[in-house]
């Protein structure tokens, strides 16, 4: 009999433990993919969060003392910031897989030579790069118009890196387990709700 030898083994990794340049392109993948709808991915949060201030600016109004020895408008401008850092990190990765899933190019990744680990650092790390951007450019922003002051930067990108990674880690597994929109949407409604309440309290508390 002809013994037929198989020259290529399935599973066996040929370009080292660590697939960089399929991960690096992933990565520039989803960083195009926000950037080239730049006006919703980056300059609607940034609206939003201006938004927040005006409304909450003008319904406390002049009148509201400082906060822990901060002006109340000072003390909430880091709070919406942080609100839009983790939602767009969440709904970055969470999009990423629904759109993926509903246009049917998802079989790209899947038939990939990428590992299920360089496939979540990848489009985690985009995440933390779109709300990294929405975060600078937020508190641009907000220092032309409020007396913004950072204490600490160190302080300042270790928080932003680790709740915009660990959102958009958990955007992915809503994303892999949402078969629609609208279930994607709730879930970023639970975590919206979650945000909004805490800073209506932390609001509340001070007043």
């Amino acid at each position: 009999m002809v013994e037929i030898s198989l020259k290529y083994k399935i599973g066996t990794r040929r370009f080292g433990s660590i697939n960089w340049i399929g991960a690096w392109t992933l990565y520039k993948k989803e960083v195009l993919r926000f950037l080239n709808v730049w006006i919703q991915t980056i300059f609607s949060p940034l609206i939003s969060a201006l938004l927040f201030l005006l409304v909450l600016s003008l319904a406390i109004g002049t009148d509201r003392g400082n906060v822990l020895g901060v002006p109340f408008i000072n003390f909430l401008a880091p709070g919406l910031v942080a609100m839009q850092v983790i939602q767009q990190s969440f709904s970055h990765s969470a999009s990423s897989f629904m759109i993926g899933k509903i246009q049917g190019n998802i079989v790209d990744i899947l038939y990939a030579p990428l590992s299920a680990g360089e496939v979540t650092i990848a489009i985690t790390l985009a995440a933390v790069t779109r709300s990294i951007i929405i975060a600078f450019i937020s508190i641009c922003i907000f220092y032309l118009i409020i007396d913004f002051e950072i204490k600490n930067y160190f302080t300042l990108i270790m928080y932003t890196f680790l709740s915009s990674f660990i959102l958009g880690a958990l955007g992915i597994v809503a994303g892999l387990w949402a078969e629609k929109f609208y279930q994607e949407h709730f879930i970023l409604l639970i975590n919206f709700q979650v945000t909004y309440i805490q800073l209506v309290r932390l609001i509340l508390f001070f007043i």
